[in-house]
């Protein structure tokens, strides 16, 4: 069971025993450890727009074109930049940036076993290691998980995890960290996607925890990133460069779609069979900076180098059209044999170099100034058909500015403009699978952030714009227009008593559409998927006489959206509950953290809009219960 299913970050549960979101967040913009997230955005949401997919992706500060996750196995923890917690980041994006930290060498060997189990019937185990192996000259880390899901659709995967990092530092101002990490699925069901016959949401599945799908209707995965990390400072001068390798595999490729679904719940069961596909990516960068200071003011500049080679293969699929029932019920057949076209390879490769500015005056403010120019070429070629070659050669720049306008109160106002990815075709399209050229992106934001003593507030606007790109009236996924997500988010984030931490936050989104396909009537104004707002309310209540047990509370709401072009279906808003308790105890010699967790503590049911106007349900209330140790040497 994963926490993806509650609309959590990350991978399922794991890593380090002590590890507590809402009393490291520093707001409430989104952070994820291993085994807990917390905030209104994450990897794949800030604003209503992925990072991922956009190739807004970090490591250490450095830019990757990740293809496959990375694994928690060597990721320490990953921050949301965005707003104000972008000013001091070189060459922020307009989507926001998703920056994953590998672990810090440790000062002493520490393992770190947890088991896990839930209410669903799924059970892992993880074990994780850092250890100084020369000092503080040398040091590891990394571990493995095993993982026999049970998803709350009734799919039973299982999964496999690993990595390990290295951190040498051969002069006090120099470190090298090479990494390498893999997760494989298999036997993975596909998760079950509705589509409609009209302006209607199916009945209610009352056995969310029935698979309905077909037996072979599984997947089978493998991800791996391997990477280089190398910095040194000299003086005012420093370097650091980064170089990855990134390879998300498909060995085997089944979507299962219900189709034509009516008022009753009566629908067409479809599988699409696939072959498969591979989509590796080189990338890396350099960057020199030098940094001075004159009296109160500190002065920094960039010189970047980014570079990329991306390869994908893949091909179209076969559609089975399987027996017209209702969706709650099974239909079990043999699997019947697949006879693949040749597949499409298609390649990406952009350099952008760029230059940059960060200056922070004492108790009066700070600037942030970068521009770039990137060269981008897509090549298609697919089979049977003339070659697609598209190039862009945009020049992209970034201005933002903060004012500290009294002492624990500061204002902020910045423009950016990119070059972003955006998603590819989605299952039903014609087109499944292909990735439109790169899009050129723009967004303003402005806001406020004020010290409240031990609470950190923060409240910003900002208008996100973007090429609309979705499925037309034949299923071909192409431009449809231009969307813009303009909004207002605030945070609230801190100790209320020594004994009390709070992560709320609020985004109001006014997502819209525009262009001569609404003008004409044929789309609605409103993109499909996009969440009105979001509310998350998070409480960790830890008195010193509980001895290091705590108890926490979270509470999310999803505003509503719309599930179809038309905008003649909406989805409403729902909140979900979850509770949670830590408790230190001894086993032996050993202290162990018994952790419980309810989530959707009230059972509520809503379904969910994907942006291509499938449907799909949420989980039902699931308990998960760990048992995690730090066993320090």
């Amino acid at each position: 069971m994963t926490l993806a299913a509650f609309g959590f970050a990350g991978e399922a549960w794991a890593q380090r025993a002590d590890q507590n979101a809402a009393r490291a967040a520093e707001d409430a913009f989104g952070v994820s450890y291993a085994n807990e997230s917390v905030g209104l955005y994450d990897e794949e949401d800030v604003r209503g727009f992925s990072p991922i997919d956009a190739g807004n992706v970090r490591i250490e500060g450095l830019y990757i074109d990740q293809q496959a996750d990375l694994s928690y196995r060597i990721v320490d923890s990953s921050i949301i930049r965005i707003g104000l917690t972008a000013i001091d980041y070189p060459f922020p994006a307009p989507t926001g940036i998703a920056d994953f930290r590998l672990p810090e060498a440790p000062e002493a060997l520490v393992l770190s076993p947890r088991l896990n189990a839930g209410t669903f019937g799924d059970a892992s185990i993880e074990f994780d290691v850092r250890a100084p192996i020369v000092g503080r000259t040398l040091s590891a880390a990394g571990g493995f998980g095993l993982y026999r899901d049970d998803e709350w659709f009734g799919g039973t995967p299982k999964l496999f995890s690993g990595g390990v990092s290295l951190r040498w530092r051969p002069a006090p101002d120099t470190e090298i960290i090479p990494f390498w990490s893999l997760d494989s699925i298999w036997s993975e069901e596909a998760l079950p996607t509705y589509f409609t016959s009209g302006a209607f949401v199916p009945p209610r599945v009352r056995d969310r925890r029935r698979y309905t799908g077909q037996d072979w209707a599984t997947n089978t995965s493998r991800g791996s990133n391997t990477g280089l990390i190398a910095r040194t400072k000299l003086g005012d001068w420093s370097v650091a460069g980064g170089l990855f390798r990134s390879i998300f595999a498909v060995s085997r490729d089944r979507t299962t779609l219900w189709l034509d679904v009516d008022e009753e719940g009566t629908g067409t069961e479809t599988v699409y069979a696939a072959p498969p596909s591979r989509y590796a990516s080189t990338s890396g960068e350099v960057r020199v900076s030098r940094t001075f200071t004159e009296g109160p003011r500190l002065h920094r500049f960039h010189v970047s180098a980014r570079a990329r080679d991306q390869v994908r293969l893949y091909g179209e699929a076969e559609a089975v059209e399987l027996s017209r029932r209702d969706i709650a019920t099974r239909a079990p057949i043999a699997e019947p044999s697949f006879t693949f076209a040749e597949r499409t390879p298609d390649d990406v490769r952009q350099v952008t170099g760029g230059i940059a500015y960060e200056g922070r005056w004492k108790g009066r403010g700070s600037l942030n100034i970068g521009i770039q120019k990137t060269d981008y070429r897509k090549h298609v070629r697919p089979p049977g058909r003339d070659a697609i070659l598209s190039r862009d050669r945009p020049w992209l720049f970034n201005l933002m500015a903060s004012i500290d306008v009294a002492s624990g109160l500061s204002a902020y106002a910045g423009v950016t403009r990119g070059l972003e990815e955006s998603e590819v075709a989605p299952d039903i399209a014609v087109n499944r699978n292909a990735a439109p050229p790169a899009l050129r992106t723009r967004q303003v934001d402005a806001g406020v952030r004020a010290s409240l003593g031990k609470l950190q507030a923060a409240m910003g606007v900002f208008d996100v714009r973007k090429p609309y790109f979705n499925l037309d009236g034949s299923n071909l996924y192409r431009r449809l227009g231009e969307v813009r997500h303009r909004g207002i988010e605030g945070s609230l984030s801190g100790n209320m008593t020594p004994f009390a931490s709070i992560v709320a936050g609020a985004v109001l989104l006014d997502p819209r559409v525009t262009g001569e396909l609404v003008e004409d009537g044929t789309i609605g104004p409103r993109p499909v998927g996009t969440s009105r707002s979001r509310i998350v309310l998070a409480l960790d209540v830890h008195p010193e006489s509980w001895r290091g047990s705590s108890f926490d509370l979270q509470v999310t709401r999803h505003g509503g959206s719309f599930a179809d072009q038309a905008n003649a279906l909406r989805l409403p808003s729902r909140p979900t509950v979850a509770l949670g308790a830590r408790h230190r105890l001894r086993l032996g010699q050993r202290e162990v953290i018994a952790r419980v967790q309810v989530m959707n503590l009230f059972d509520s049911y809503r379904w969910i809009a994907d942006s291509s106007g499938g449907l799909t349900y949420n989980a039902g209330r699931y308990v998960g219960f760990s048992l995690a140790t730090d066993l320090e040497t």
